[in-house]
């Protein structure tokens, strides 16, 4: 099949109108739940459906978000590395990142970043506003759906609809934001018939460069335009078809932290997909994907006043192919997962520098970023939930095979590496337990160890500086696997108009992937301050806790109280680990007025000082900062829905602690005061 119409399929999405945290449920949304009252290291927070659960209002700025991570740095636990003011944020849960996290749409798709410092996260080739849910699995305790140490972020799209009579539907919205010009739109159209469903989404926001607190000028220059088509076919009762394509695009954004800019990024991801759901057979349910990724990149520094002595280019492009399959079973109080998948991934780039002033003036140096890595990991799960009594026991495991190589290494890799290829053979185990005590309380203790093989960054990035500080970083072929070992408690209390809920976690780190300076090597620019080798810490550890807290108060009002703290400790150097989220406190307050027409809210949030960081990073401390934002959303009638807001009220001038500086002594801040209308019209 061409590649280009493998895309994956398009779920068509009735507006985002909340987000609803179904903290614990264990898949409370799928047709394949078994059990609704699992308590489990899992959330799902959805735009779209039923829930059982407490509903929080989304601002209407969600609706029609570029990049993921906007929507997902409103969970606790969640922030971000930020690069760019506005555009692609890499998010950060408990202190685990990048690799750490696996995340993925529909199960299985997903896109490697094509740039060296991840310019373009895969988060930011989510196309938000065609997900009907996100499913949050906390830790290494699901492996359904890959390797986990961090945790798993599933965006989920809807699933295929028919109706014996043709029925169109569809929505329209748009947005501003006064500070930097923002401009959002999104649209989708959607036709279900008795056999076909078909939808096509669109998706535009650009925004120029905005004001911090202080009224100083942060650069934040972005373009982005996405396009998505589903198609679904009924091929027979209990079996679909269906096939999903998105194209991303984005152009000329600013990254005044990094030595370059984006100018383009170009992005097709596809997804196949067939699912059977069966009766009176000896399986329930059989789903099968396929699916594709591919990035292209440019970024340079023409625009640079480091032009001027060195013009910098980069090409880079990454695929990503793979497939899974799985099996369910239900009997005798349980259910079961079973099943296979396989990915390939492979890493291309090459940097030209061409020399402009001096003896050298005229020159062009090139410089490959990635020796051409790939890994291919093929791999085997199983995942049973079963009531024992009044016990609810949840097991997960996989076995990974990965196999990783430069298919065209360096001269200096091969001299500094007597193997530059790798095979790891990785077993990961969770078990979890969990009592209802009486009416109100649920109690449950999870125990997980997670395995994953180090990325193409880790193993096979050459000479560039892709960390926290200014040292270029060179990769290690030879990296063991890390491995997180890590024990979640949860207690729950819950009444008919209120709900407790703690989690307690620790996580032990062994072989942890980080970065230690090498004398030994000598740097490609001779600007840089060294190079920096990737290696495996013998020991690590993350330790932390989320505790939330929902309430109505009365017919008119909710309130929603979240807290959330990880200390991250690299126990070799005897020092913390570097960019982890400070101590947060995020408070919300809804009224629901006029019969739910008229929807004020009030949201506060308190970001601790982070005084915790690793001098080895040459990281900065943090100061504490609280954000207060006010909206109110109007149902104006039946299809029409107003939203205005004013964010960061007070105008306060911070930084968030992920945030990196765009020179020494100047950090990327956060945006001012902004003010924000948004409209969505249900056609």
């Amino acid at each position: 099949m061409n590649i280009c119409s493998m895309r994956a399929l398009m779920s068509l999405l009735i507006p985002a109108i909340a987000l609803i945290e179904a903290e614990g449920q264990s898949l409370i949304h799928n047709s394949d739940s078994f059990f609704s009252k699992t308590l489990a290291p899992v959330s799902v927070y959805a735009v779209k459906g039923k829930t059982p659960q407490k509903t929080y209002q989304l601002k209407s700025a969600d609706w029609v978000q570029h990049d993921a991570s906007q929507v997902l740095l409103q969970i606790a636990g969640f922030n971000a590395i930020r690069k760019s003011g506005n555009f692609g944020f890499d998010p950060v849960f408990r202190g685990f990142k990048w690799e750490q996290i696996n995340l993925i749409t529909d199960g299985a798709m997903g896109a490697h970043q094509a740039c060296p410092n991840r310019m373009d996260p895969p988060s930011s080739q989510v196309m938000i506003n065609q997900i009907k849910e996100i499913e949050l699995y906390k830790g290494p305790h699901n492996f359904r759906y890959g390797p986990s140490t961090g945790a798993v972020i599933n965006f989920k799209m809807n699933d295929p609809v028919f109706s014996a009579k043709p029925i169109w539907n569809g929505r329209v919205s748009g947005g501003y934001e006064t500070n930097g010009n923002i401009r959002r739109t999104e649209a989708y159209i959607n036709k279900i018939s008795k056999r076909w469903q078909t939808a096509l989404a669109f998706s535009y926001s650009a925004g120029d460069d905005y004001k911090d607190g202080n009224d100083s000028i942060i650069p934040a220059v972005f373009n982005r335009t996405a396009i998505n088509f589903t198609a679904a076919y009924l091929v027979k009762t209990g079996a679909i078809a269906s096939i999903n394509i998105t194209r991303n695009f984005t152009r000329n954004t600013s990254f005044p932290t990094l030595m370059m800019d984006l100018l383009s990024d170009d992005t097709w991801m596809i997804q196949a997909k067939y699912q059977v759901t069966a009766k009176n057979k000896w399986f329930s349910q059989w789903n099968t994907q396929a699916y594709a990724s591919l990035v292209d990149h440019q970024m340079g520094n023409g625009l640079r006043p480091s032009a001027a002595t060195m013009l910098s280019h980069v090409f880079a492009n990454t695929e990503t192919t793979g497939g899974r399959t799985e099996l369910v079973f239900r009997k005798n109080n349980a259910v079961w997962y079973i099943g296979a998948d396989l990915k390939y991934e492979y890493a291309n780039g090459t940097r030209s520098r061409k020399m402009m002033t001096g003896m050298m003036a005229g020159k062009v140096f090139y410089d490959t970023l990635w020796q051409q890595g790939s890994v291919f990991r093929t791999s085997a799960f199983a995942h049973l939930e079963k009531k024992l009594g009044q016990f609810q026991l949840t097991a997960s495991g996989r076995v990974d095979l990965v196999h990783s190589k430069p298919n065209q290494p360096a001269a200096k890799t091969i001299a500094n590496n007597a193997l530059i290829t790798a095979d790891d053979f990785n077993t990961s185990l969770s078990a979890g337990i969990s009592r209802t005590f009486g009416k109100h309380v649920q109690m449950a203790i999870w125990l997980g160890h997670g395995v994953r093989s180090a990325s193409i960054t880790e193993k096979f990035i050459h000479y560039l500086p892709v960390g926290l500080d200014a040292y270029e970083v060179v990769g290690n072929a030879q990296l063991k696997p890390e491995v997180n070992t890590q024990l979640d408690f949860l207690v729950r209390y819950q009444t008919e108009k209120s709900l407790l809920q703690i989690n307690f976690y620790s996580a032990m780190i062994s072989q942890f992937i980080t970065t230690v300076v090498d004398p030994s090597l000598k740097p490609v620019i001779a600007t840089s301050p060294g190079v920096r080798k990737y290696i495996n810490v013998e020991e690590a550890s993350m330790v932390g806790f989320e505790i939330s807290y929902a309430q109505q108060i009365g017919r008119l009002f909710s309130q929603d109280i979240s807290l959330a703290y990880v200390r991250g400790q690299n126990k070799v150097l005897q020092e913390p680990l570097p960019e982890i989220n400070p101590f947060e406190l995020r408070y919300k307050l809804v009224a629901q007025l006029l019969n739910t027409k008229l929807q004020p809210y009030f949201n506060l949030r308190h970001s601790f000082a982070q005084n915790r960081i690793s001098t080895s990073f040459n990281e900065k401390a943090t100061e504490d900062f609280m954000v207060v934002d006010l909206g109110v959303k109007v149902l104006a009638y039946k299809k029409l829905q107003i939203t205005t807001a004013v964010n960061n009220l007070f105008d306060i001038a911070y930084r968030e602690h992920l945030s990196r500086f765009i020179r020494p002594t100047l950090p990327l801040n956060a945006i001012g005061r902004t003010w924000i209308l948004m409209l969505t019209h249900q056609l």
